[in-house]
C-alpha cells in the first residue's frame, strides 16, 4: 500500500475486513494504513472501510472500542463524500446527544431525528470503558437503529422511521436503497484505531429469534404469529446438526433400565459423602468465589471427533439454585435441551462489570430446546 495525502494533509485511514455473512476486522494502522483521499465535510476525518453493505440499503454496522469523545458511522453511495450536501444516513453518537443525520453538515435540516440527556435511555457514549455501538438501516421498513452490545431489537436505544412521501411528492429518502459504502468519523488518535473492532451483517435488525427452538412438526401459527418459538431451519448449518443430535425424543434422562436416574442424581448431590456432593465441594472456588452455588457439573458424552473444542455433547448437571457467572461463549454454535426440571437463563448487553442487570431472561422447562 502506498501513502496518500489530500492538499489539506488530512488522514483518511482504511480498514481491510475479510469473511462471509458477519464480516469482522480491524483498522490498519503504522505502514499498512492507506492514507486516503477525500475533502473533510466534518470537524473529523472519515475512516472508510473496504466493506460494502451486501445488500445496498440495508445491514448491521458494529464498532467496538473505547471512545473518548463523540464519533460517526456513515453509509454513503461513493467512496468519496465530495460535498456537505451528498445524501447519507449518519449516526453521530455523543456524550450528552445523539443524533441521525441525512448530510455531513451542522445545519438543522441535516437531522432526522435527536435524542438528548435527560432522558430514559443511555443511547450516548460511554466514558472510559469498551463497548459496542451499532447502526442498523432498514430499506424496507425505512427503519434506522442505534443500539449498543449485542445487534438485536431487544437492544435498540434509539431510532427513526424515514418518512414515505405522498404519490405526488418526490421521496426524500429514495436514495438510501444506494447506500452502500461504511465509513467511522471520528479524531481517533492512533492507539484508539489498533483497538477497533468491527461487525458487519447483512441484515437488519428487526425482530429477534425466540429463545425456544420447535420441531417443525409441533409448530403453530400462534407460535409463529406471538414469535414464542422457531423452527431449527432458521438457524446456523452447525445448529441444525447438534439439534438432529440432541433434540431427539428417546434423548432423555430417565430411560427403562435406569427410570430413577433423575433421583438418583439429586440424592448424590444433597448427601454427603456421595461423589456428586464432594465433587461440587471440590469445584467451589472455580470462578474465584467461594459460593458454593456458584458450581455445577459437566459430564462429557461421546469421544472428540475433532471437529469442535472438545467432546461435543456435555450433560450439565444445576443443582437447585446454583448459577454461573456473567460469560459467552464467543462464536461457538450450540443447541441445548432440557432433560430434567427446569433452568433460568439471563441475558446481559455483554462481558462487562458495567452491565450487572440482564436485558432478558427466559425460563426452559423439561424437554424445551433452545
Amino acid at each position: 500500500m502506498t501513502k496518500v495525502k489530500n492538499f489539506k494533509d488530512e488522514y483518511f485511514y482504511d480498514l481491510e475486513l475479510s469473511g462471509e455473512g458477519l464480516f469482522s476486522g480491524r483498522l490498519l494502522q503504522g505502514s499498512d494504513a492507506l492514507l486516503m483521499s477525500a475533502i473533510k465535510l466534518t470537524h473529523h476525518p472519515i475512516f472508510l472501510t473496504h466493506q460494502e453493505l451486501i445488500i445496498h440499503g440495508q445491514g448491521t454496522i458494529a464498532f467496538t472500542f473505547q471512545a473518548n469523545t463523540s464519533f460517526g458511522i456513515v453509509l454513503s453511495e461513493n467512496t468519496a463524500i465530495l460535498g456537505a450536501d451528498e445524501p447519507v444516513v449518519c449516526l453521530e453518537i455523543g456524550f450528552h446527544q445523539t443524533v441521525f443525520k441525512k448530510k455531513l453538515s451542522d445545519e438543522s435540516d441535516a437531522i432526522i431525528a435527536l435524542i438528548e440527556k435527560p432522558c430514559n435511555t443511555d443511547a450516548f457514549l460511554d466514558a472510559n470503558r469498551v463497548q459496542t455501538y451499532w447502526l442498523s438501516i432498514d430499506k424496507e421498513n425505512r427503519l434506522l437503529r442505534f443500539g449498543k452490545g449485542y445487534m438485536l431489537q431487544k437492544l435498540v436505544l434509539f431510532e427513526a422511521e424515514l418518512p414515505r412521501s405522498g404519490e405526488a411528492e418526490e421521496d426524500a429518502y429514495a436514495y438510501i436503497e444506494k447506500l452502500k459504502f461504511i465509513s467511522l468519523m471520528g479524531d481517533f488518535t492512533q492507539e484508539i484505531l489498533s483497538t477497533i473492532n468491527s461487525s458487519f451483517w447483512k441484515f437488519p435488525v428487526t425482530v429477534d429469534l425466540p429463545p425456544v427452538v420447535t420441531s417443525s412438526n409441533e409448530v403453530t401459527l400462534d407460535m409463529l404469529d406471538q414469535g414464542t418459538s422457531t423452527v431449527i431451519n432458521n438457524l446456523s448449518e452447525e445448529c441444525g446438526v447438534l439439534y438432529g443430535n440432541v433434540a431427539g425424543q428417546r434423548v432423555v434422562l430417565n430411560t427403562p433400565d435406569f427410570p430413577d436416574f433423575a433421583d438418583a442424581i439429586n440424592y448424590s448431590i444433597n448427601t454427603k459423602g456421595c461423589m456428586l456432593y464432594e465433587k461440587l465441594k471440590e469445584k467451589k472456588g472455580e470462578f474465584g468465589h467461594s459460593d458454593l452455588n456458584e458450581t455445577y457439573l459437566r459430564i462429557t458424552v461421546g469421544v472428540n471427533k475433532g471437529n469442535s473444542p472438545g467432546v461435543p455433547f456435555v450433560l450439565e448437571v444445576w443443582p437447585g439454585g446454583h448459577y454461573s457467572p456473567i460469560h459467552n461463549h464467543s462464536n461457538c454454535n450450540a443447541i441445548i435441551k432440557v432433560l430434567h426440571g427446569s433452568i433460568q437463563c439471563n441475558w446481559y448487553r455483554g462481558l462487562s462489570a458495567y452491565e450487572k442487570e440482564p436485558y432478558d431472561f427466559c425460563e426452559l422447562k423439561k424437554d424445551e430446546v433452545t
